[in-house]
């Protein structure tokens, strides 16, 4: 390879590196410009490149003193990229506070070598210029420097396994690709730097491994905002439009040499970079637009397990002077002390009944809560269908009797097997739906129909009351929810049992729906659960 071939080449690459570098140093930085982590990468970014452009500068110099002059610089930007890469790790692994006489040895060691790069031939002792770029002669100080990167990455290295074993799936993913990146930079120094250089005897493709830092600086970055969909989407647009604006730059300045055909290139140039803006700004509004969808969804689940908390010390709160005041009211209308005047023997009994309501809605306001808090315990266990519809009928019947209405089942003509339920949660959710449907209905009465459908036990209840229309039995189910002739013969109710009740039947696998042909034309519930869980 002639040198001005091997001169246009590095050219190229360090062209494509410096300004690639330095934007993904700036994007993660300005990312977050308080974070020492960030701060730190910026400064890797400026590290990484420096080094190779003092090794260009050093390699493609045409005098001797001029090449030594900035091989000097190389050594010393060179030092300074292995301290700054040591404080970015143990940032990035928050142990900072650790290892306090090992930071100040590095820092110490760093700024003697720098020194005697700068001020002494310790390190370069003199350089040779070749037919193909310039060869340095080292001097006894350059072991002090391979030392010094030694022991640094021995450092890393180890502290790259000791914080991988104990970390998270999702962290272990974000250290393998600090790792590799780690891995590639280390593996392509030695090669370029050591391996070509003893075989061929010649440090012709040196410079080479200085553009690895590249591929450490991308795997990094893309470690620290793994995650960020939306981040990668920025950064991987903005550098596809760096690479081909560096690109159609080297066509137009080192490419192309008529004047003429230069500047109609760099007007498509200049072009290209506003069509690029635009691309990145889009890019950019859509990030912030789902930042900030992702901060108000952050707020409201704020607020609900608030509100869930709220609810769950309420009803807590609320149960016991409940159940207190229902067990005194009992006792007084049974006489236990003493026998009550016929005339408060109805207005204790509404109050009573209104006791009931309020136990009603303080324990769909506990299930509510423990459901969204993902602390309901669910125990299915062996159990007939028909045993606890029947309980239930029992329960409910001295209320239909008083309204006039019928309340009856219909068995299933074939014997139906047990099946594994949680009893208590579908005593509650069969106990609601008959409760309402004899609230609701005026005339008439309430049918219960178990039977079998191949792998399922339906349950049907049906009444002859309100009727609902096609919208309301579509909002039904959803939370705070209550068809019309909810709200208007029992205005107490706040249409959480039904909510609880789809959310209890899901818990078994099954489902729960309503029918309803339309106003004043009754309505029916089913439920379905699977024979086997």
């Amino acid at each position: 390879m002639d040198f001005e071939t091997y001169f246009t080449i590095n050219r190229i690459f360090l062209f494509a590196m410096v300004p690639l570098s330095l934007f993904i140093g700036s994007w993660v930085y300005l990312s977050n410009r308080r974070k020492t982590l960030n701060k730190l990468f910026f400064l890797l970014s400026v590290a990484i490149i420096s080094y190779p452009t003092f090794g260009y500068l050093t390699f493609f110099a045409t005098k001797p003193d001029v090449s030594l002059f900035w091989a000097k610089w190389a050594y010393a930007s060179g030092t300074w990229f292995l301290t700054v890469f040591y404080f970015f790790f143990i940032h990035f692994f928050k142990e900072e506070r650790k290892f306090k006489l090992f930071q100040i040895f590095i820092i110490i060691c760093s700024i003697f070598i720098i020194l005697i790069s700068f001020f002494t031939n310790s390190i370069v002792k003199e350089i040779k210029i070749q037919e193909v770029g310039a060869k340095p002669v080292f001097g006894p100080g350059s072991y002090l420097f391979y030392l010094f990167a030694f022991i640094i990455f021995i450092f890393i290295f180890y502290r790259f396994y000791k914080n991988y074993i104990p970390a998270p799936k999702d962290e272990r993913i974000r250290i393998k690709y600090f790792f590799f990146g780690t891995v590639i930079f280390i593996f392509l120094s030695i090669f370029f730097d050591v391996v070509i250089p003893v075989i061929r005897g010649t440090f012709e493709l040196h410079q080479f491994a200085n553009y690895a830092g590249i591929i450490l600086l991308s795997l990094t970055a893309y470690s620290m905002i793994r995650g960020e969909l939306f981040g990668v989407r920025l950064i991987l647009t903005a550098l596809l439009v760096a690479l081909i604006a560096i690109l159609l730059f080297l066509d137009a300045i080192v490419l192309t040499e008529k004047l003429f055909f230069q500047v109609i290139k760099g007007f498509i140039l200049i072009l290209f970079l506003y069509i690029g803006y635009l691309l990145i700004r889009s890019v950019l509004l859509e990030i912030q637009r789902r930042t900030e969808i992702q901060r108000l969804y952050e707020e409201v689940d704020r607020l609900s397990r608030a509100k869930s908390e709220f609810i769950s010390i309420a009803s807590h709160q609320l149960r016991t002077p409940l159940t207190a005041v229902k067990g005194y009211i009992s006792m007084i209308i049974e006489g236990t002390y003493g026998k009550l005047p016929e005339k408060l023997t109805k207005p204790l009994e509404n109050v009573y009944q209104s006791n009931e309501r309020l136990i009603k809605l303080v324990n769909d306001l506990l299930n509510l809560s423990r459901l969204e808090a993902g602390k309901l315990e669910f125990k299915p266990e062996p159990t007939s269908l028909e045993k606890i519809i029947s309980a239930v009928i029992e329960e409910l019947k001295i209320t239909a009797t008083k309204k006039g209405l019928y309340l009856k089942i219909i068995k299933s003509p074939e014997s139906l097997p047990k099946i594994m339920v949680d009893r208590d949660k579908l005593r509650q959710v069969i106990l609601n739906i008959i409760d309402n449907a004899i609230k609701y209905t005026k005339n008439g009465g309430v049918t219960i129909e178990l039977r079998r459908l191949n792998s399922k036990e339906q349950i049907r209840i049906s009444d002859t009351g309100e009727g609902m229309t096609k919208n309301e039995v579509k909002s039904l189910f959803q939370m705070f929810s209550r068809a019309t002739a909810g709200t208007q013969l029992h205005t107490e109710g706040a249409g959480i049992g039904l909510y609880v009740a789809k959310k209890f039947i899901e818990m078994h696998g099954g489902k729960i729906w309503a029918e309803s042909q339309g106003k004043g034309k009754g309505s029916t519930f089913y439920i379905e659960l699977p024979l086997s869980l």
